[in-house]
């Protein structure tokens, strides 16, 4: 992959013991303890396309999936918003906010349109930053 590393990822390990009453307490944590790299392979595993490009989009809307008070309290990890009922569309998972990414964003995308995936997202105004782009690009290298 060659973009994109920071830190230790965070881990959860089990005992067997108590595998079932930690999974049901540890359930909402589990589900934002992505790292990096396990959110590179479910957009390959969705066909994500240009799949560096928002797994930056993922880190700058959640802070190094870090954030709190955030998109990732309800496991979205675009930022993804809901205009009509004003707040950020809930998932299950953070896995379902790819599938989100995909059919919210992603099926406007047609390649004969844009120069680039950059193009694209400034003409869907996907971020209000303005500095949005560059801040990807620096990601992405």
């Amino acid at each position: 992959m060659g973009i994109l590393k920071r830190g230790s990822s965070r881990t959860f390990r089990n005992n067997k013991k108590n595998m079932k009453v930690l999974y049901l307490i540890m359930l909402p944590i589990m589900t934002i303890g992505q790292t990096v790299d396990e959110v590179y392979k479910e957009l390959i595993a969705q066909n994500v396309k240009h799949p560096e490009i928002v797994l930056a989009q993922s880190i700058l809307e959640t802070g190094w999936y870090e954030c709190t008070n955030c998109s990732m309290d309800v496991n979205n990890i675009f930022g993804l918003w809901n205009s009509k009922k004003k707040e950020y569309f809930p998932y299950n998972t953070w896995q379902e906010s790819v599938g989100g990414y995909l059919r919210g964003i992603q099926y406007k995308y047609d390649e004969s349109k844009y120069s680039d995936y950059y193009d694209f997202l400034i003409k869907v105004r996907y971020a209000e930053d303005p500095g949005y782009i560059n801040k990807l690009k620096k990601l992405v290298k």
